[in-house]
């Protein structure tokens, strides 16, 4: 368990950031006998969920729908769960538009410096396939 301020180092985030996902809901601390926060494993989930959503411009609000989603006990909102796919959609639509700008750039690249970032990208593809294939199958 961690106080607020050591999950807020821990995962570089400040202590206003913390309470303002508190506040919201996001984040679901237990409360002390002397009424400090204390933050779980689950939270620091939560985080790396914000984190991640953030890092694909997905807003807030929309992060908080898919996070009580996945939280919820077994009952779900058709509504939230197609607009999540919806979301995928967009996120891989905007994808397929970065690597159709990039293309002018990878032909500058020489053999090695493609080669590199195929076999990167290639894991990273094949594992992102094997998982939307596990979601529709």
């Amino acid at each position: 368990m961690y106080r607020i301020g050591e999950i807020a180092k821990l995962k570089n985030i400040s202590k206003r950031t913390i309470d303002y996902y508190t506040q919201i809901g996001l984040l679901n601390p237990i409360r002390t006998e002397s009424n400090y926060r204390l933050y779980g494993e689950d939270c620091i989930k939560v985080l790396n969920m914000i984190e991640h959503y953030k890092n694909l411009n997905i807003p807030l609000e929309d992060i908080k729908s898919t996070i009580e989603m996945m939280k919820s006990d077994n009952t779900l909102d058709k509504q939230k769960v197609e607009k999540h796919f919806e979301q995928i959609a967009s996120i891989m639509q905007h994808l397929k538009e970065e690597i159709h700008v990039m293309e002018p750039i990878l032909q500058r690249l020489n053999h090695q410096q493609k080669e590199l970032l195929v076999n990167r990208l290639s894991s990273e593809g094949r594992n992102l396939a094997q998982s939307l294939l596990l979601l529709f199958s």
